[in-house]
């Protein structure tokens, strides 16, 4: 349950957030000057948050500054930085665990404070913000944050690959099973030199494939109160058994450093990837085969994790801070939220917003696109404890991929992981 008022019920830690102190209400960020908002967005994205904000002040006095601090590790570096020297932005983009950090140091302000009166919001358009994007936003039964660019996993498919290989291109992968299977179908060898001419399936090493397939088989990445990891249980190494078979042993898939997965499935040379929703904002004008957009397929559950960043406020003055969620109020509105979804591929904040004019006219002219918003009500949330940043790293470093190059075996690339990822929970607690 969200209260609707208080202060930070953590103490001030010691060594939260790297040893950062709290901003409290002076420093930069409380002298005069434009509200002030950091973030990560780039390229499409950045240009659709520009161009936001630039309508949102050109109903305002004082003028919102928007700085891209352009990768989500170098935003993170940024704000420690400015926490440390006592001037942080006014508003920020955080994942859970950052936020959980900045919470327990006392650098933001709850912004359950700010839901009554005049610039709040009412029961109705709490009521029309899809739950599982308060239950992220929400620890210790505070709301600390509030959602900014969510997405969900889906699967391209080049539907014309498909009709190539004799495959039912409206009939995509929905079972781990059935993704192994036409991956295979897929993949062609012409000259059976054992390199493939056209391949299945392309992906980059990344621990999110591993975490929705870890889920999708009952497992968690942490344990239920999130003071160890989880993912080194049966169901994980289930889970990256499958995920070595799918893209590694079969030989159905092309692995590639960055985004040469997508570029190689731009060119036609792959018939499926999974992506985020808002890769297509990337991908488009950029290929000329029919593009199909499905679900992730389904393990035991069919179910993901919900992915992207939520936004904070910083300590500062009452002032200060009420225009900050002007502007959060203002971008979570139904037009702004459909416009951003529309233009970006981010999930909507609002239900509402979905049967928006821009909202609709983006699904109808990408079939398979609602299909895939709609795994938004079978997510699941992110870990929100302060050291599973640093652990969802290392999972990835040094679990998924020595075992994708070959050099471990899933059991004891876990086992391992758990070792190192435990560590970074027990001090970040």
């Amino acid at each position: 349950m969200i209260r609707r008022s208080g202060t930070p019920s953590s103490p001030l830690l010691a060594g939260a957030l790297l040893g950062l102190v709290s901003c409290g209400g002076g420093g930069e960020n409380a002298d005069r000057g434009p509200i002030r908002f950091w973030h990560a967005m780039g390229g499409p994205l950045g240009r659709s948050l520009d161009a936001l904000v630039s309508d949102y002040n050109a109903e305002r006095n004082d003028p919102l500054e928007c700085v891209s601090m352009g990768r989500y590790q170098a935003l993170s570096q940024k704000i420690m930085a400015a926490v440390a020297a006592g001037g942080p932005p006014d508003i920020a983009q955080c994942y859970e665990a950052w936020t959980a950090n900045l919470v327990s140091n006392g650098s933001v302000v709850p912004l359950s404070r700010f839901l009554e009166g005049p610039e709040g919001l009412s029961p109705e358009s709490l009521e029309d913000i899809h739950p599982i994007f308060l239950t992220t936003s929400t620890q210790g039964g505070e709301l600390w944050a509030f959602p900014f660019n969510k997405s969900v996993r889906c699967l391209y498919t080049n539907r014309d690959l498909f009709r190539a290989s004799g495959l039912d291109p409206d009939l995509p992968p929905r079972t781990w099973s059935e993704y192994r299977e036409i991956a295979r179908k897929l993949t062609v060898d012409r000259d059976g030199d054992g390199n493939p001419e056209q391949y299945g399936l392309a992906s980059q090493i990344t621990v999110s494939v591993f975490e929705n397939l870890i889920v999708q088989n009952g497992g968690r990445l942490l344990n239920e109160d999130e003071t160890a990891v989880a993912f080194d249980s049966a169901e994980g190494v289930e889970a990256l058994e499958f995920m070595t078979d799918l893209l590694l042993r079969d030989g159905s898939c092309l692995l590639s450093q960055g985004f040469e997965y997508q570029n190689e499935f731009l060119a036609g040379r792959v018939g499926m990837i999974e992506g985020s929703s808002v890769s297509l904002a990337f991908m488009e004008g950029k290929f000329s085969f029919d593009l199909g957009i499905a679900p992730l397929p389904a393990g035991k559950l069919d179910t993901q994790l919900l992915a992207g960043t939520e936004v904070v406020i910083f300590a500062s003055t009452p002032e200060r801070e009420a225009e900050a969620w002007r502007f959060v109020r203002w971008f979570t509105d139904p037009d702004q939220t459909a416009r951003w979804g529309a233009e970006t591929g981010y999930l909507p904040v609002r239900r509402s917003a979905m049967e928006h004019p821009a909202m609709r006219a983006r699904l109808d002219s990408n079939p398979g696109l609602r299909e895939a918003y709609e795994q938004l009500e079978r997510a699941l949330p992110q870990p929100k404890a302060r050291g599973w940043y640093a652990g969802r790293n290392i999972l990835e470093r040094e679990a998924i991929e020595p075992v994708l190059r070959g050099r471990v075996e899933p059991v004891e690339a876990l086992r391992l992981a758990a070792e190192k990822a435990d560590a970074e929970l027990a001090a970040g607690a």
